[in-house]
C-alpha cells in the first residue's frame, strides 16, 4: 500500500505544478480521500459532486458529475476501482453464488456450440466455415470442413496472438467464394480494435499469410471478389495527433489485392473520392462498404447512415477500379430500402417505404431507379424481415406472430413452383438464426431453434424445398424437456397489446412466489428473437421464469412497432416495460418482491426509465453496458451515428426526446430505489464505462441518507468491452451475478449474506 500511496503522492505533486495551488489542494483532498479507502477496505468513495449546467432552448439542465467522463483522471479511476472491488467483495460474499456459477459452468462447458456459418465454393465441392466454441472451451475458433459431413480442420486460433498479457478474439470473418482465403478480424480485450488478418486453407490446414490491416471499425462491411482474388473492406481514418477521436466517423472502403502489399490498395468509396467524382459527398457518420456484382462487370456501393436502418445504393463500372470512379446513386434513404440482394442484372430491394411491414420489389442493376422497380412481393400480413440470393431461388425470411417463416420465389419456370413464391414448410414453430445461401449454389442451409428448442442447422433442397438435417451442430446436453414457452400480450396504458414471451418449469403455479427477470431491449428496429441458451435452466430449475417483453422501439411488427419507440415516442418503451411487469403480477406469475429487469446497451433506456418512472414496481434492475446518459451520448465517440435513433440535443424536439430518455437525468434524491446492478466493460467503444459510472455517483447520493435504502453496486470488467470477444467464462461469470444478485434480492433461502442488504 506504501508503494501505490507513494507513487500516487508524487503523481499528485506533479499535477500541482502546472496546475496550481488550487488544484493542488484538490488533488491532496483526493489523495487524503485514497488514504482513508485504503486504511478501510470495505469503504464506499463518495465522488464530489461539480455540477456543470447547460442550457438548451430556455431550460437548465444540471450535469453533477460532467467530469467523470475523463475516465483516465486519476479520481475518476479511483472511483471507479473502488466501486467495482466493493461491488466483487458484496457479490462473492452472496452464499450460493459460487454454487450456482459451478452450475453455469457445468451446463455451459458440457456443450458444443456451431454458429456464424457461411457456405464457400460450389455444390459439389462446398466448404463450411463456422464458429465452433467447444465444450470446455473458452474462446470461440475458427474451423472448416469439406461438405456439411467432412472432417473438421482448425483454420484460426485467437489464443495464438495472446501477448504481453492482452486476451485476443475473433470480431467477424469472411471467406472467399472458393474457400481457399478468409479475412480474420481480430481485437484485443472486447474493444473492437480491430485488424484484419489473411488466412489460407488448404485441404490439410491453415496458413496465415502475414498481412495485417488495422483500423477495422466495421469488419462485417467485409466482401469478396467471385474470383476470390481481392477483397473490398471499411476502414477508419487515422487519429491526428491532439484530435478528439471520433471512433467510427469518416471510414472509407477500400480494395486490397491478394499478394500486393496493403499500401497499395485503392481507396474506392469514402468522403474524399465520392465529392470527387459525384460532387455528392457523404456525411461523417456514413458507412460506406463495396462489393461486386455476380458477373463482375460493376461495384455496388451501399452507404449506412450512421445507425439509421435506410441505405443508400451506389453502382458503378468495375473496370474503374484503379482510377477515379465514378459513382451514380441509384437508390437513396426516402426509399426505405434495408436490404437488397443481386441476381444476374436485377437487384431486389426489401423496402418498407408505403410498406410498414415491408415488401420486395425488383429492378435492372443498369440505369435503374426505384421509381421503376416492380413489385415482387407486397406488403402482407407478415413482417418481411430478410431475402437472400441463392442459385435457384430468393429466399425470404418473414415474422409473423412471433414465429419466423420462410418462403422462397424460384428463378426457374420449371422447378417446383413454377417461378411462384411458395412456403417451405418447417419442423416447429422457431426462429430461424441464420438464412444461408450461396449463389454458386442452389438450397439454403438455415440454423433453427427457439428458446427450448436446441439449435440445429438443416438444408432446404432445391426441387422439392424438403427438409433434411445435418449433422453439423452437435446435440445439445441440456435437457429441457421440463421446460415450456408461452406467448402472453400485456396492454400497455394506451391500449397497445405487448407481447411477452415466457419459459419456466412445468411443474410452475401462479402463486405470485416465482423468481422472475424481464428482459426488454426496445431500439433500432431489432427483434428479440427466440434463443436457445443451456445455461439458462440453472434460473429455470430453481423454480424461475425468465420473461422477454417486446418492447416498441424494436421490429417485431414491422416500421410501425420501430417507430413506436424512437425519438419522442420512446416513453412507449419503458412504459411497455412497465406494463409487462404490471401485467405478470397482476396474473399470478410473480409480485413485486420477487421481480427483476435487465436490459443491455440501448436497453438501458428501456430498464434505467422504468426503475426512475416506477421505483416501487421492481425489487432489483440490471443494466448491462446500459446508455443511461441520453443527453450526452451524442458527444462520445460513436455518439454522432445514433442520432438518427435517438434525436439531437441541438434540435428542440432532440433535446426533449434525449431528456426524457436519459435515465441519469430522472434520478430523484430520497427517493427509495429498487436494488440495482450497473454492469459495464471498461473497454466498450459502444456504449462509454463512464454512463454506468455517472449513474452509480448519481443514484449513490440519492439515496445515501435512507435508512434501508437498496444496494447500487458498479461491476466493472477491465478486460472486456461491449461483450463482442468475451470469453465463455466471462459472460457465465456475468450471468452468474446477475442471477445472484437478483436471488439475493427476493429474499431467497440460500443467498442471503450473513449481514442483511
Amino acid at each position: 500500500m506504501r508503494i501505490i500511496l507513494r507513487s500516487t503522492f508524487m503523481h499528485v505533486q506533479k499535477t500541482a505544478i502546472w496546475l496550481g495551488w488550487t488544484s493542488f489542494m484538490a488533488a491532496c483532498s483526493m489523495l487524503l480521500t485514497m488514504i482513508a479507502a485504503a486504511s478501510e477496505p470495505s469503504a464506499r468513495i463518495v465522488p464530489p459532486v461539480r455540477t456543470v449546467t447547460d442550457t438548451h432552448f430556455g431550460v437548465e439542465v444540471a450535469d453533477p458529475y460532467r467530469y467523470m467522463e475523463d475516465v483516465a483522471n486519476p479520481e475518476v479511476i479511483h472511483f471507479m476501482r473502488g466501486e467495482s472491488a466493493y461491488t466483487r467483495r458484496i457479490i462473492d460474499a452472496i452464499p450460493g453464488r459460487a454454487q450456482l456459477e459451478s452450475r453455469i459452468n457445468e451446463l455451459s462447458h458440457a456443450n458444443t456450440t456451431v454458429f456464424g456459418v457461411q457456405l464457400t465454393g460450389s455444390d459439389k465441392a462446398p466448404r463450411i466455415f463456422y464458429y465452433r466454441l467447444a465444450a470446455g472451451m473458452n474462446a470461440r475458433t475458427l474451423y472448416v470442413r469439406d461438405g456439411l459431413r467432412g472432417a473438421e480442420r482448425l483454420v484460426f486460433d485467437p489464443t495464438s496472438l495472446a501477448k504481453d498479457g492482452r486476451r485476443y478474439g475473433i470480431d467477424h470473418f469472411r471467406a472467399s467464394p472458393d474457400g481457399r482465403y478468409v479475412v480474420v478480424a481480430v481485437a484485443a480485450g472486447g474493444s473492437e480494435e480491430t485488424t484484419i488478418r489473411i488466412v489460407e486453407v488448404t485441404s490439410t490446414g491453415a496458413r496465415d499469410v502475414g498481412v495485417e490491416i488495422d483500423r477495422i471499425g466495421f469488419a462485417d462491411k467485409t466482401s469478396w471478389a467471385a474470383d476470390g482474388r481481392s477483397f473490398f473492406y471499411n476502414r477508419l481514418p487515422p487519429q491526428k495527433p491532439g484530435e478528439v477521436r471520433n471512433r467510427y466517423l469518416n471510414s472509407c472502403a477500400f480494395r486490397h489485392v491478394i499478394g500486393r502489399p496493403v499500401g497499395r490498395d485503392e481507396m474506392l468509396f469514402g468522403n474524399e473520392q465520392d465529392a470527387r467524382s459525384t460532387g455528392l459527398k457523404l456525411a461523417d457518420i456514413d458507412i460506406p462498404s463495396v462489393q461486386l456484382s455476380p458477373d463482375g462487370k460493376m461495384l455496388i456501393g451501399r452507404v449506412e447512415h450512421g445507425d439509421a436502418r435506410e441505405i443508400s445504393i451506389f453502382t458503378a463500372g468495375a473496370a474503374q477500379v484503379g482510377s477515379e470512379v465514378a459513382w451514380r446513386r441509384i437508390i437513396q434513404p426516402a426509399d426505405g430500402v434495408t436490404a437488397f440482394a443481386l441476381h444476374n442484372q436485377a437487384i431486389y430491394l426489401l423496402t418498407k417505404k408505403n410498406a410498414p411491414r415491408f415488401k420486395i420489389v425488383r429492378m435492372g442493376i443498369n440505369g435503374a431507379n426505384y421509381a421503376n422497380a416492380t413489385t415482387i412481393v407486397p406488403q402482407g400480413d407478415t413482417v418481411v424481415a430478410q431475402i437472400e440470393v441463392a442459385q435457384d431461388a430468393l429466399y425470404i425470411r418473414e415474422l409473423f406472430g412471433g414465429v419466423d417463416r420462410l418462403q422462397r420465389l424460384n428463378f426457374s419456370n420449371s422447378v417446383f413452383s413454377g417461378g411462384k413464391l411458395e412456403y417451405v414448410r418447417l419442423p416447429f414453430d422457431v426462429s430461424i438464426r441464420q438464412l444461408i445461401t450461396s449463389p454458386s449454389r442452389p438450397g439454403a442451409l438455415l440454423r433453427l431453434e427457439s428458446w427450448t428448442e436446441p439449435p440445429k442447422y438443416v438444408t432446404v433442397e432445391e426441387r422439392t424445398a424438403n427438409i433434411s438435417d445435418t449433422a453439423l451442430h452437435p446435440k445439445s446436453a441440456a435437457d429441457f424437456s421440463d421446460i415450456v414457452e408461452l406467448r402472453q400480450n400485456a396492454t400497455a396504458s394506451d391500449g397497445t397489446k405487448i407481447p411477452v414471451s415466457l419459459i419456466y418449469r412445468k411443474s410452475t403455479t401462479l402463486n405470485s412466489f416465482n423468481p422472475t427477470l424481464i428482459r426488454a431491449y426496445g431500439a433500432y428496429g431489432f427483434v428479440q428473437v427466440p434463443t436457445f441458451n443451456p445455461s439458462t435452466l440453472a434460473w429455470l430449475e430453481r423454480g424461475g421464469i425468465l420473461a422477454t417483453c417486446h418492447v416498441r422501439g424494436g421490429g417485431e411488427f414491422g416500421e410501425v412497432w420501430h417507430l413506436g419507440g424512437q425519438r419522442l415516442t420512446k416513453p412507449n418503451t419503458w412504459q411497455d416495460v412497465i406494463a409487462c411487469t404490471e401485467y405478470l403480477i397482476e396474473r399470478g406469475f410473480t409480485r413485486r418482491e420477487r421481480v427483476g429487469i435487465q436490459g443491455g446497451s440501448a436497453g438501458g433506456v428501456a430498464v434505467g426509465r422504468a426503475m426512475t418512472e416506477r421505483p416501487d414496481l421492481f425489487a432489483a434492475v440490471v443494466s448491462n453496458v446500459g446508455l443511461l446518459d441520453a443527453m450526452r451520448m451524442e458527444f462520445t465517440p460513436n455518439g454522432p451515428p445514433n442520432i438518427p435513433e435517438f434525436g439531437s440535443v441541438k434540435t428542440r424536439d432532440g433535446f426533449e426526446g434525449l431528456l426524457r430518455m436519459s435515465s441519469l437525468h430522472h434520478v430523484k434524491d430520497g427517493t427509495k430505489y429498487p436494488a440495482v446492478m450497473l454492469m459495464h466493460g471498461v473497454n466498450d467503444p459502444r456504449v462509454d464505462v463512464w454512463h454506468s459510472a455517472k449513474m452509480a455517483a448519481r443514484l449513490g447520493a440519492a439515496v445515501r441518507a435512507i435508512p434501508d435504502a437498496n444496494p447500487v453496486l458498479l461491476r466493472l470488467d477491465y478486460d472486456a468491452g461491449h461483450g463482442v470477444g468475451s470469453t465463455r467464462s466471462q459472460r457465465n461469470a456475468e450471468l452468474a451475478d446477475i442471477y445472484s444478485f437478483l436471488l439475493w434480492q427476493f429474499g431467497e433461502p440460500g443467498f442471503q449474506p450473513a449481514v442483511g442488504k
